[in-house]
């Protein structure tokens, strides 16, 4: 097994935080139903109703505000959803599907919402077996902020190493960095700004409290990331087009889920 190094010493512990992540290079085209993609139509079946944003402030004083999986009140005076992204199992199996689906579909309320560490658009997930949708419905008109040009993507893959304030105290020790946040080691990995499946979080901005699950207690893991623009000359690629949104202030929305049940409520933070 590779053993990975600093200044050529192998670092305890290091192995461990490697995570592979999915750079999607979204590339403006013309997708279909059956395409992953940003912006394109999703495979959604005819009589379903489509989504409006869920979003009420929760009757439960207790309640997560910038949870938003686990079914307000519906107010149908609030804006419909917008087909944002369709990702395939067999396009993506680095997705954690649960059993019985082989779609993802990702909706952006277009409307900007605040929450206590979140200032974006509402998100839903929607898990989904293609199998069962024998009748596709058109995508109704929405308008708004948002609203992602249709994308195919060119995936490749890259590993990935977190911040070191994110590492066990036993590798921080090996590389000799004190508790607590500090400028990382010369020459160490910049994580990068683009979407992708799975990895890091790069954390430019925002904080990373209470990223954990609601339901389980489990630390929430990053899912997806949605960028604003995608960074050149990671893992090696040439640039890709933006999508033509803008996320928070410019930045990644990242949406975390619980790796126990990707069914439990969700967070998100625009960083």
């Amino acid at each position: 097994m590779r053993v990975l190094t600093y200044d050529g010493v192998p670092v305890p512990g290091l192995n461990e935080l490697v995570r592979t992540a999915v750079r999607l290079h979204p590339t403006p085209g013309t997708p279909g139903t059956d395409d992953s993609h940003f912006g394109g139509p999703l495979l959604w079946p005819a009589g379903e109703p489509w989504p409006a944003c869920p979003v009420t402030r929760p009757a439960d004083p207790d309640a997560s505000d910038d949870d938003w999986s686990d079914g307000h009140p519906l107010d149908q005076s609030l804006p419909l959803m917008a087909a944002v992204a369709q990702f395939y199992r067999d396009d993506f199996p680095e997705l954690p599907f649960p059993d019985g689906t082989d779609v993802l579909q990702v909706l952006f309320c277009p409307a900007g919402h605040d929450a206590k560490h979140y200032s974006g658009p509402a998100v839903r997930l929607i898990w989904r077996d293609s199998a069962e949708v024998t009748e596709i419905a058109d995508m109704p008109e929405v308008s708004g902020d948002c609203l992602p040009i249709p994308c195919t993507f060119e995936p490749c893959s890259l590993d990935e190493l977190p911040l070191t304030c994110d590492f066990p105290a036993a590798t921080r020790a090996a590389l000799g960095l004190p508790d607590g946040p500090v400028d990382e080691p010369e020459g160490w990995p910049e994580l990068g700004r683009f979407s992708k499946i799975g990895g890091w979080t790069s954390w430019y901005a925002t904080d990373r409290s209470e990223l954990d699950c609601g339901t389980c207690g489990a630390q929430l893991r990053q899912t997806i990331a949605f960028a604003t623009e995608e960074q050149d000359g990671a893992c090696g690629c040439a640039p890709t087009e933006p999508v033509g949104w803008t996320l928070g202030r410019g930045g990644t929305l990242n949406v975390f889920t619980c790796p126990g049940d990707v069914r439990h409520p969700f967070k998100v933070r625009i960083d």
